[in-house]
């Protein structure tokens, strides 16, 4: 039977946890408030969290018995939590600066469906924690327990390794610049609600009249220290993505051992999670508008885990493979699937009613457009937005040639997007449904949507869909993927 104990250095991480939170109040007491107020907070806000800890720290106990993970802690109240390592989705090991210092992780145990992590176990020894992952996911695999088990572990094969330059242009071509403006956006909006009622209007209206005077002063200079000003803070947005994806990739290692693929990366806070290939419900590959300009791609896989946080997804959990050049997808994808069929020329396109509609869509926008400038000022130069009619017809032909889907025995495909493109891979074995829906608009062009749910959606969003298809066509498309889907043993382990 496999079992263990938290690391003793587990007491020193609570309390400096414990302190950590509560240092600013405490000096703000320690300057401001008197002894008596300041024993009571100590008692209260840090003695009893370190209590606590202490309690948990020597009656924690974790163990490997007739398939289950079994974690059990508590004093008065024993608390004991079973997880199936069938059921176990991914084991998390995260070593922030000091961790990495001490030798020790945390080790966070996901399964399918959860809230979050389904156990914790903080802290174990590193060795410990890579033994605990070996023998979770090869006691799934083995199908006995981990102690019986003599054979050693497969070597892992490199898959992929992101140099610090392809971590540069990771940063340079993400969407973070834009994360960067929004914060702000937020952060603005988060200060009015702080500062007293008209206090940032006052700001607002100050800086107006200061910036018109600055204007009036400087003539016509003004504008090229307005443009040099854009453009600073347009830089800084971008040194802050590539410091921000340097800090979060760095190092950033995909292997495989066996059936298993393992994510190492992180500058200050170091990740490391493994993924049985077998339990990957989506892959997307997706190419944002910049990324297509440089020819690159990012992979990113949900397995049936836990509801994902924003705080997460900041941690890189969402990604994959961050960084790939595109033309080298199509020779990675046998690494998660090593028996996915072969694209080459099986795409189906779907009813050519999407450059219709999509042309007739864009035509109405350009329309309105042009009403509306030519009802402000009624001169003929204000009709130029009628000059983009051939190009709305050309985006559509262009876009309609990306949307469509494949078919494969064991394996289904959606791609969409001109400018951006999204292609998703399905293992049909994990289809849970498939929807097939038509508006009133749908009816009249004879088409509908189809869309596949699976049990893992966290980070790759909705589910592949695919608008525009012919009705009966979807039809008869959703009966043979739920054929196929019931055909085959939806797969939780092996």
């Amino acid at each position: 039977m496999f079992q263990g104990r938290l690391h003793p250095l587990t007491l020193v991480f609570a309390a400096w946890h414990t302190f950590r939170g509560f240092l600013l109040p405490l000096v703000a007491l320690l300057f401001f408030g008197n002894k008596a107020a300041w024993s009571t907070l100590l008692l209260v806000f840090i003695g009893i969290p370190l209590v606590l800890a202490i309690l948990r720290y020597f009656t924690f106990t974790y163990r490997i018995e007739r398939g289950e993970l079994i974690t059990a802690h508590g004093l008065l109240g024993r608390t004991e939590r079973q997880i199936p390592l069938a059921r176990v989705q991914d084991i998390r090991i995260e070593q922030g600066v000091l961790h990495r210092l001490c030798g020790v992780a945390e080790v966070f145990v996901e399964t399918a469906g959860g809230q979050g992590a389904e156990a914790s176990l903080s802290v174990l020894s590193r060795a410990e924690a890579e033994r605990l992952r070996a023998a979770v996911f090869g006691g799934v695999a083995g199908g006995v327990e981990p102690a019986a088990r003599a054979t050693p572990p497969p070597v892992r094969e490199i898959v992929r390794r992101l140099g610090v330059g392809e971590l540069v242009l990771e940063g340079l071509t993400s969407n973070r610049i834009a994360s960067v403006l929004a914060l702000v956006a937020v952060g603005w909006q988060y200060l009015d609600e702080l500062l007293p009622k008209g206090t940032q209007e006052r700001w607002l209206q100050a800086a107006t009249r200061n910036v018109e005077q600055w204007i009036e002063q400087t003539g016509e200079q003004a504008w090229l220290y307005l443009a040099l000003t854009a453009g600073a803070v347009l830089l800084a947005c971008v040194v802050f993505s590539v410091i921000g994806s340097i800090v979060v990739f760095f190092g950033f290692t995909l292997s495989r051992s066996g059936e298993d693929l393992h994510r190492a990366y992180g500058l200050l806070t170091r990740r490391s999670s493994s993924l049985p290939r077998r339990r990957i419900q989506v892959l997307r590959i997706e190419e944002t508008l910049l990324r297509r300009w440089f020819r690159l791609a990012t992979l990113r896989a949900d397995t049936a885990g836990s509801e994902a946080t924003r705080q997460e997804g900041k941690g890189g959990r969402d990604v994959l493979l961050p960084l790939v050049r595109r033309s080298e997808v199509d020779g990675l994808l046998p690494v998660f699937f090593p028996d996915l069929e072969r694209a080459d020329d099986g795409w189906q396109l779907v009813s050519r009613r999407a450059i219709y509609r999509g042309t007739v869509k864009g035509i109405l926008v350009l329309l309105v457009l042009t009403g509306s400038l030519f009802a402000l000022q009624h001169r003929w130069l204000n009709l130029w937005p009628l000059a983009l009619l051939p190009a709305v017809y050309l985006l559509n032909v262009v876009s309609y040639r990306r949307l469509g889907y494949l078919l494969g025995e064991r394996y289904f495909r959606t791609r969409r997007g001109w400018l951006s493109r999204t292609t998703h891979v399905v293992p049909i074995r994990n289809v849970q449904s498939i929807v097939i829906r038509q508006t009133p608009l749908d009816r009249r062009h004879g088409v509908g949507t189809l869309m596949v749910d699976t049990a893992g959606q966290a980070y790759t969003g909705e589910g592949p869909s695919i608008h525009n298809i012919p009705w009966e066509d979807a039809r008869a498309l959703a009966r043979t993927l739920a054929h196929r889907a019931a055909a085959t043993r939806y797969r939780w382990g092996k």
